[in-house]
């Protein structure tokens, strides 16, 4: 009788720096549970974190998964106290070409923005890159969890594209799937970038937090103009996979304005670093066109507007708003800024709303057309004169 083959890759411990990953088990339920329970974490809609009374459920169909040679499972242990904290895994493997992917990855709530999971991450991709001899690592993510794509584009993996349709939410919506990968040889770079990360992570145990926005302040945002020195730059955003539904690419955005004469277009900037893109249509420039094309002659339009992936939730948009304000003070006869979004899930309609946009009740095609009076917008708590002007 022929023997089973053996499961790829092999069932394997981890450690490094106060952490273990160690094969999922039964035995790992209660310390899953109480890891979930740590900030009620099954609540999130874009993660797979168990319910407390699905957790055995959920062990069990790792289980199977592992028997069907598709995912190999871990606990996450915290050494000092033997605690589980969390879990992640191997899955999607296909042993024939060596691909893993990492995923199923969440941590209570208390170990995370901590080392742990760079800790993790290090030492996964350092087993198949170093020991399984894998060509590539990927990852999967929901294309609403910004959060995760962030910290995938943080470790130098590359964005295949988006599956669009592809799998069913715990509430029953259907997500689209963001691709990720790296091939072994971007492997040495992103190590070196962990282990850094982890050293400076170390010491900065006792130094103050620095908040992301206050460290780059929205004090700082300006709009430039584009040039040869930074329409790559700005060809090269990434408004992230649901970004990507909402908004033209910035490349077109450019080529558009090339022939339309009231169109505006501007990078914005972090101090020096460019982290997004906008247009807008001032029909001041060319009141004629602005006729032709039977734009209101009082009305600054907000065409485009897209924060980079890596810069969203800082703030930056926001502060993009008020210097497209203080542009429209600029021009002669503005009364009113006007916007439109797309009705899809996950719009921008609560931002501007929060900045005291209302709809109109018109569409324009499919998107809804948002308004509001220029001299509201300027009275707004987050306008602030600063230095930063518009070029």
């Amino acid at each position: 009788m022929l023997a089973s083959p053996a499961l790829w890759p092999a069932h394997v411990t981890l450690c490094r720096d106060g952490i273990r990953l160690e094969p999922l088990t039964l035995a790992h339920e209660a310390g899953l549970r109480a890891a979930a329970a740590d900030g009620a974490l099954w609540q999130i809609r874009v993660t797979s974190v168990p319910e407390p009374a699905q957790t055995r459920a959920y062990i069990e169909t790792a289980l199977a998964q592992r028997t069907q040679g598709t995912r190999l499972a871990f606990a996450v242990i915290e050494i000092a106290s033997e605690t589980v904290i969390g879990s992640t895994s191997y899955h999607d493997m296909i042993a024939a070409v060596k691909r893993v992917e990492i995923g199923y990855t969440w941590y209570a709530k208390r170990t995370q923005r901590t080392h742990v999971n760079t800790t993790c991450k290090l030492l996964l991709m350092a087993h198949a890159f170093e020991t399984l001899h894998c060509p590539v690592v990927g990852w999967r993510t929901d294309n609403f969890n910004l959060a995760s794509q962030r910290a995938i584009e943080r470790l130098g993996a590359k964005r295949d594209g988006v599956i669009r349709h592809h799998a069913l939410r715990r509430d029953g919506s259907v997500r689209d799937t963001v691709m990720y990968s790296m091939l072994a040889a971007d492997w040495p770079a992103c190590k070196a970038k962990l282990e850094a990360r982890l050293l400076q992570a170390e010491s900065d145990k006792s130094a103050p937090q620095v908040s992301p926005t206050s460290a780059l302040p929205a004090t700082q945002i300006s709009l430039r103009l584009l040039d040869s020195e930074n329409v790559r730059a700005v060809c090269c955003l990434n408004p992230g996979a649901n970004g990507e539904h909402m908004v033209a690419q910035n490349s077109f955005s450019i080529a558009q304005a090339y022939v339309q004469p009231n169109a505006v277009p501007r990078a914005i900037y972090a101090g020096e670093t460019a982290v997004g893109f906008l247009m807008l249509y001032d029909p001041t420039i060319d009141p004629a066109q602005a006729q032709k094309d039977d734009a209101a002659p009082d009305a600054l339009n907000l065409w485009r507007i897209m924060i980079d992936l890596q810069h969203q939730g800082k703030g930056f948009g926001e502060a993009a708003m008020m210097e497209i304000a203080r542009y429209a003070t600029s021009r002669t006869g503005l009364t009113q800024i006007t916007l439109s979004y797309v009705p899809r899930e996950g719009n921008a309609s609560p931002f501007y709303k929060r900045l005291g946009f209302t709809e109109t009740g018109e569409l324009d095609g499919t998107e809804v057309i948002m308004a509001q009076p220029l001299s509201a917008l300027l009275s707004h708590p987050k306008y602030v004169e600063t230095k930063a002007g518009v070029a």
